[in-house]
């Protein structure tokens, strides 16, 4: 009875991070371009990401909403012209950042994230899941069915790189990264792990012993790239991705993505209130009081703060953690 009823458990959680990641939502015109709502709130709603603007922390997730704090301040919703499901944010400058979510929307911010513009919009896309920029001009959001966009003017204009990616069955692109030396990683569906080592134009597949789907790419200062995904499965390289070890760690969940602090040390969010702390080798468990899933973190001062169901999360970390 037990093992049926924590199998029962272990499918709802694959369907609910499904249901995050990848479900479109289902209309037949741009219904969704339109002002999000102000709510009262709007820290307690899902939300998928958090990423830091300068000193400001800014968060994205459901129905538009795009919220941010200053250091010390009272969080703050943004002006945000549409009401799709926002899935990430980026900010390759203290005020330019980019958000990105369903109906292939694209959202650009020149104020820190106070106020955001709709500069691409389409129906017919998949939804996109990650954005990150290389620099304010250059670049990349990835999204379902192995969509890969690019763009070289801050925004303007985007491209498509999906017949660069070798990448036939177009299985989902679910985050994307770059590490110390200057390699872009994408990572995603079935074990997939892309890199480019020429800042995009030409992309390879990197192997590893492993099918299920990453929904993480993390990189550190010592040179460490770490992919994380289903069922706490944890994969690390240390020579740019040509090699690829498992991390054992006490965690069973999904880990989703990992913020880095002081001495390459990691925070590795996961599903049902699970994360990791620590060196990469030596990860600690601990359980978020309320079981919430976590799909995010930023650091802003001394505080953690991560998202997911429920909102907003101030992670209870160890005093020598990153401190």
């Amino acid at each position: 009875m037990a093992s049926s009823y924590w199998s029962s458990r272990l499918q709802m959680t694959y369907l609910l991070l499904a249901l995050i990641l990848y479900a479109p939502f289902l209309v037949a015109d741009s219904a969704l371009v339109r002002p999000a709502l102000k709510s009262e709130l709007v820290t307690q709603s899902l939300l998928l990401d958090i990423t830091t603007a300068g000193n400001r922390l800014v968060a994205v997730g459901e129905r538009g909403h795009i919220i941010y704090r200053d250091l010390d301040k009272a969080w703050q919703q943004a002006q945000v012209p549409v009401t799709s499901q926002l899935t990430s944010v980026y900010f390759p400058t203290p005020q330019v950042g980019f958000a990105v979510g369903h109906e292939a929307m694209i959202l650009r911010s020149e104020d820190a994230g106070a106020s955001w513009q709709l500069i691409h919009h389409d129906l017919e896309e998949a939804p996109l899941l990650d954005v990150y920029f290389t620099s304010e001009q250059k670049g990349f959001v990835v999204g379902g069915y192995g969509l890969l966009l690019t763009t070289k003017d801050s925004g303007k204009t985007w491209q498509s790189l999906m017949d660069d990616l070798p990448n036939p069955e177009g299985y989902h692109n679910n985050a994307i990264t770059q590490d110390i030396k200057g390699n872009l990683f994408i990572a995603g569906e079935r074990g997939s792990v892309y890199r480019s080592t020429n800042g995009g134009t030409r992309w390879e597949a990197l192997q590893l012993d492993y099918d299920g789907s990453f929904f993480g790419i993390t990189t550190t200062p010592a040179g460490q790239v770490i992919a994380s995904g289903l069922r706490g499965n944890l994969f690390m390289s240390l020579d740019s991705g040509d090699s690829w070890q498992a991390i054992q760690h006490p965690g069973e969940q999904t880990l989703n993505t990992g913020l880095v602090l002081e001495d390459n040390q990691l925070v590795l969010l996961g599903q049902n209130g699970e994360y990791l702390t620590g060196p990469a080798q030596a990860l600690n468990l601990h359980t978020l009081p309320g079981r919430y899933s976590l799909l995010a973190a930023a650091r802003q001062g001394k505080e953690i703060i991560a998202v997911g169901r429920g909102g907003l999360h101030n992670l209870p970390l160890p005093e020598t953690l990153g401190r």
